[in-house]
């Protein structure tokens, strides 16, 4: 007997199941984002989330098992986000060390300060969910460690920092860069970007004065 040919999927709305489904965890990721960045993800529960999606329960287990794989996601769909926006600012940058750390610590202040929501979600909460969502944070900031580690490189030879690991530097300076941001945020975004920008910048900017280079 032939094979009996499976059957075609049905689409509703011109729209196939797997489009449906992409589209609703896009939706539970939105709802998520509103719920995480304004109650904090220790006060969320799942049916808040699916209110905020405009989803019933059933749709939120058909994509996710728990509220910390939601939150996994959710903080994966930001981090693909703020990478592209660096990404294409760094495109625009004046190609020195300088010219181009700081359109990448501009994105990052108003990736947070535009949607305060993303910065409670990545800065704050991010740390306290479970072991899985602290090794995606850890792996973004590693990925910014990596770009300005190349950058601090070209800002400063090796050899004239003597002693200095400039690897280990790195991993240092961002957590600079996330702490200021954080107080910033914490403070209500009240001083101005460029003032914010600008202190970030200082260290980098020393460390030129210290190799003996223009600032």
């Amino acid at each position: 007997m032939p094979d009996t040919p499976p059957s075609p999927k049905r689409r509703y709305g011109g729209v196939l199941p797997e489009e449906r489904q992409r589209l609703r965890r896009a939706k539970l990721i939105e709802g998520a984002i509103e719920v995480f960045g304004t109650k904090g993800f220790h006060a969320a529960t799942v049916r808040e989330v699916c209110v905020a999606a405009h989803l019933t329960e059933r749709y939120f287990y058909e994509s996710f098992k728990t509220l910390p794989q939601l939150f996994l996601a959710t903080y994966a769909d930001l981090r693909e986000q703020l990478m592209a926006l660096t990404l294409a600012a760094l495109k625009k940058a004046e190609p020195t060390p300088l010219g181009m750390l700081e359109p990448a610590i501009r994105v990052f202040l108003e990736f947070i300060r535009d949607d305060p929501r993303r910065g409670r979600i990545m800065l704050v909460d991010s740390l306290g969910v479970n072991d899985e969502v602290a090794a995606l944070s850890g792996a973004t900031a590693r990925d910014y460690s990596t770009m300005l580690r190349h950058y601090l490189h070209l800002l400063v030879p090796e050899p004239q920092m003597g002693d200095v690991n400039l690897d280990l530097l790195a991993d240092g300076m961002i957590g600079l860069n996330v702490l200021l941001a954080a107080r910033w945020m914490h403070d209500g975004f009240a001083e101005p970007i460029d003032k914010v920008v600008q202190t970030n910048l200082l260290p980098y900017q020393g460390l030129m004065s210290l190799a003996g280079k223009p600032a």
